[in-house]
């Protein structure tokens, strides 16, 4: 059996799901009806010390994000590496989410604790409405489910290494589009949808995916992102064409359109050219980039060796590539 809040896969029998706590079974009296919880509506305090350790970073509407300056939690097993974790900004950051009469969404299993009156609504309609949500979550690498949390109190969620970026999609020309597994909440009124690529090739060519999440709406919008806000460049268009190369765009305008083409109309020049292929958006909007990932780490690791090289290496490494290409076309 599922979880009808959260998706989890759970023992057939389960009274309570043992990732987001929902009751599964209701107990009925012999007259059919329901018996309800009893409700508290007393209020509540939650002593949130602010320091030189701990402070909130950023805050939009009723979002606030705190930051752990230094794992303090440690033992000398592990104190040399949380010592150079907070030294090289790898440091624990929780989202605190503040309820008065209205709701959030929020990834399935991001909840670590909910203090008040709040009720927790799971968006699957029926057993084939949580099948397509199922399909989704393989495609944009997303859980299928995310509840809506609602009433008034605090929601504290899960704390992580990754930067959390809030933004109001209303911001963004036609929403935000964000890339895979970036989404981490978003107010109730935020509509929650996915935009394709604008043809097959974006998806084959761009290694973007077919699809991505794309947020509507006046709100807020949580977002995990490797890369800190400061270090993102934010690029707006006007009617104008940004060329990208590799998958640096981590969130861009709905209103973009995004295509993968060659950097021009020969495909051997673009070859030549060490480019290939590259993202191409089109339009009025912004894009959000980050100037280096993973694969852009090691291609300036590589670029850094190459030009420390020995000239006469660097000739024939050249040289090799050529005759490389030459090869290749000759084969084709």
């Amino acid at each position: 059996m599922f979880c009808t809040n959260c998706g989890q896969k759970l023992p057939d029998g389960s009274r309570f799901c043992t990732s987001c706590g929902t009751q599964l079974g209701s107990t009925t009296s012999n007259t059919g009806q329901v018996e309800n919880g009893t409700m508290y509506n007393g209020s509540f305090t939650v002593k949130q010390e602010e320091g030189t350790n701990r402070c909130c970073v950023s805050e939009l509407g009723a979002v606030k994000v705190y930051e752990y300056k230094k794992d303090l939690s440690t033992n000398p097993l592990s104190a040399m590496f949380a010592y150079y974790a907070s030294e090289m900004n790898i440091r624990k950051r929780q989202v605190w989410i503040e309820l008065k009469d209205d709701s959030y969404r929020l990834q399935a299993g991001a909840m670590q604790m909910m203090i008040g009156n709040i009720s927790v609504k799971s968006d699957v309609k029926s057993a084939g409405d949580f099948l397509g949500k199922m399909v989704k979550s393989v495609v944009n690498n997303e859980s299928a489910v995310k509840p809506l949390y609602s009433g008034s109190g605090t929601l504290i969620l899960e704390p992580t290494y990754k930067h959390i970026i809030l933004v109001n999609p209303k911001d963004w020309d036609g929403g935000i589009v964000v890339d895979d597994g970036m989404y981490l909440a978003s107010s109730g009124d935020i509509n929650i949808d996915m935009q394709s690529r604008a043809n097959f090739s974006s998806a084959i060519l761009g290694g973007e995916g077919l699809f991505n999440t794309k947020l509507v709406g006046d709100g807020v919008a949580v977002l995990e992102s490797s890369v800190p806000y400061d270090e993102l460049m934010e690029i707006t268009l006007e009617n104008s064409t940004a060329r990208i190369d590799g998958p640096y765009a981590v969130a861009w305008s709905g209103n973009l359109d995004f295509t993968v083409e060659k950097v021009n109309k020969s495909f051997i020049s673009s070859m030549a050219t060490g480019e290939g292929v590259v993202n191409v958006y089109r339009g009025t909007g912004k894009i959000l980039v980050a100037p280096i990932d993973e694969l852009g780490e090691q291609k300036a690791i590589d670029n850094t060796s190459s030009s420390n090289a020995n000239p006469n290496s660097q000739a024939a490494s050249k040289a090799g590539s050529a005759l490389k290409l030459i090869n290749n076309f000759l084969d084709d």
